[in-house]
């Protein structure tokens, strides 16, 4: 079963509550598995669409108030209609179409985000994209939706504790360099001060065993993926 409620939506998430005005950014990776998108929308004060993402937009669950980008991949289309978004041109080769949204969320007083459509197909984008959470630290509140996975940032020394269902993964990556001194209790591998990171433990594919999953990062900011089913983790979103 899901932990994920799709009557009070994203904003009900249990690693990523909302806490202030949420903007969920569609970018122009692979379409995300039916119903995340809906899902991530449920909640949000603002719908940001990178480029040509999501083109044409009636076919998303709504129409996003703002597409941004420099639309390199959105010439010689349509961009105008009475009624749609507003779009923004940001000729800056310094930012990715992700980062510009995200910097547009900020300038308009945005304290969270939802990157959605934001892994695959190219690498070096993925990862640039997850490099985000670190790169806003501080500013802005990033949860990445995977196909798969959502993933979220915990400061040095920051612990949560999650109500997640027994048999749920979840995975633990460093952000910056190594996290020593991570905790890990109510999973199958727990952790009590151990290292995470490239010469430390591998914490992928850990599983919930019992409510709550505590985790408290070590003095690095850890990147915590979970998937979103525990036996097959995109059925929640199917039609």
């Amino acid at each position: 079963m899901s932990f994920y409620d799709h009557e009070t939506g994203g904003a009900a998430c249990p690693i990523f509550p909302k806490k202030g005005r949420r903007a969920v950014v569609l970018c122009d990776g692979p379409p995300p598995p039916p119903g995340v998108l809906e899902y991530w929308l449920g909640g949000a004060d603002l719908f940001i669409c990178t480029d040509a993402a999501g083109h044409p937009y009636d076919q998303l669950p709504a129409v996003p108030q703002v597409v941004i980008g420099d639309f390199d991949s959105l010439a010689g289309r349509v961009l105008g209609g009475r009624g749609g978004p507003t779009f923004l041109r940001v000729d800056d080769q310094e930012t990715t179409d992700s980062e510009k949204a995200l910097l547009y969320a900020l300038d308009q007083g945005y304290e969270e985000a939802v990157l959605v459509g934001a892994v695959g197909w190219r690498l070096d984008h993925t990862l640039y994209n997850a490099s985000l959470l670190e790169r806003f630290a501080g500013r802005l509140r990033i949860a990445l939706a995977g196909q798969y996975a959502d993933g979220v940032r915990l400061a040095a020394g920051e612990t949560v504790s999650w109500t997640l269902d027994p048999g749920i993964r979840f995975s633990l990556l460093p952000l910056i360099g190594t996290s020593a001194g991570v905790t890990v209790e109510g999973a199958e591998f727990p952790l009590l001060g151990g290292d995470v990171g490239p010469a430390g433990l591998a914490a992928i594919s850990n599983t919930v065993t019992f409510d709550p999953l505590l985790i408290r990062a070590g003095d690095g900011p850890l990147l915590v993926l979970v998937d979103r089913e525990g036996s097959d983790p995109g059925a929640s979103f199917e039609e």
